[in-house]
């Protein structure tokens, strides 16, 4: 077997938060950094080689350009480096811009949730997996572009990455520091399983609240189901004060960890339990195990995959999304739909995969000239 090599796709915030972070795991395997910005690609680096090595690490990292809208030219470039998993960060419109907005304006279009964005975080991530196929080769996609959304989208159409990363995973994170601190419990000893679409993970850790979403959670303190004990009301109002969190691109340390433990695990082959995004195709988040073979979904006792999957797809709805067509078009509701033709002149009732390219364009420019009467 040949050596192992992770493809950090995309050095923005997220993406080079990754890269540090990993250039500091032991026994990393080669990393190959990538991005269409050679300037920044080579700094970000650059960064991250010297960070590590100033704390005793010396990982082997290389940058390549790369133009990921370019399907033959990324096609063979995979086919030269043969990564062994690949992470996707690359996203034409990142899910913080909005937060920069003031705060009406914010709210305003926020009220449209997240689904009429997807186009932006779809469109690259279709590129990378038209490229992977093409290449021939055998290798796990982690996506970070809205997971819960996209992979199963590319999922219908044969190209479905592997997992997605954060989302569920975050606020996870955020609920188990809440049971510590609730219980007086070391962090270590609180376990939990949770199931739940983008839509609770983004709103309750900014609400406290589930914003009407429907939602699985088992809560363990050293093993013993504390679940029954749970006030949900109090519980998730906790987030908002014993879990807050860093707003926008500041979150990115947490999200970035979660990237961080799915490639561990497919590298290094964990078997360890988590939570994910988009595993296999599914809409929304579940908890999962990490192996060299990929995901799987591992659901506690008396949860169905069926109610699982039922859960997501009720909040896929509050998040704007109608349904998802066999032929990967996305419809979106009326009211999603109806706040951007108000706000941005921009109609987003059907995403299909063909005129995904031209709608990211189209919104890019409108959403543009409508935050500009903001500055």
């Amino acid at each position: 077997m040949g050596q192992k090599t992770l493809m950090i796709v995309g050095l923005g915030d997220l993406g080079g938060h990754v890269l540090e972070f990993l250039a500091r795991e032991k026994n990393i395997p080669r990393i190959v950094t990538a991005d269409v910005n050679k300037d920044l690609g080579y700094r970000k680096t650059n960064s991250a080689i010297m960070g590590a090595a100033q704390m005793g690490y010396f990982p082997d990292i290389e940058f390549v350009q790369l133009d990921l809208f370019n399907v033959d030219k990324t096609a063979k470039l995979l086919e030269e480096i043969k990564p062994t998993v690949i992470y996707n960060s690359v996203t034409l419109q990142s899910w913080w811009v909005i937060t920069q907005l003031p705060q009406h304006a914010y709210k305003a279009i926020d009220e449209a949730r997240f689904a009429p964005w997807y186009p932006m975080h779809f469109f690259p991530a279709h590129k990378l997996m038209q490229a992977v196929k093409k290449s021939g080769i055998k290798t796990h996609v982690v996506n970070a572009a809205f997971p819960d959304l996209v992979n199963p989208a590319l999922h219908k159409i044969g190209l479905g990455p592997t997992v997605g990363i954060g989302n569920i995973d975050n606020v996870v994170a955020c609920l188990r520091l809440v049971a510590s601190r609730m219980f007086g419990v070391p962090l270590r000893g609180v376990t939990l399983y949770m199931v739940c679409p983008h839509y609770f993970s983004y709103y309750a850790s900014r609400y406290g609240n589930d914003g009407g979403s429907r939602y699985y959670l088992k809560i363990l303190i050293d093993d013993k189901d504390m679940t029954p004990k749970i006030d949900r009301k109090a519980f998730l109002s906790n987030l908002t004060t014993l879990g807050t969190r860093p707003p926008g691109p500041g979150a990115h340390p947490v999200v970035a960890s979660s990237a961080c433990k799915i490639i561990r695990g497919i590298l290094f082959d964990t078997k360890e339990l988590g939570h994910a995004p988009g595993p296999i195709g599914l809409p929304g988040g579940y908890p999962v195990r990490l192996s060299a073979t990929g995901v799987e979904v591992f659901l506690p006792e008396g949860l169905s995959l069926e109610e699982a999957i039922k859960i997501n797809n009720e909040g896929q709805v509050l998040e704007g999304v109608e349904s998802i067509k066999d032929d990967g078009t996305i419809l979106l509701t009326d009211e999603a739909a109806g706040i951007f033709k108000k706000l941005l002149d921009f109609d987003c009732k059907q995403y299909t995969v063909d005129n995904c390219e031209s709608k990211c364009k189209e919104l890019d420019e409108k959403f543009k000239k409508w935050a500009a009467q903001f500055k």
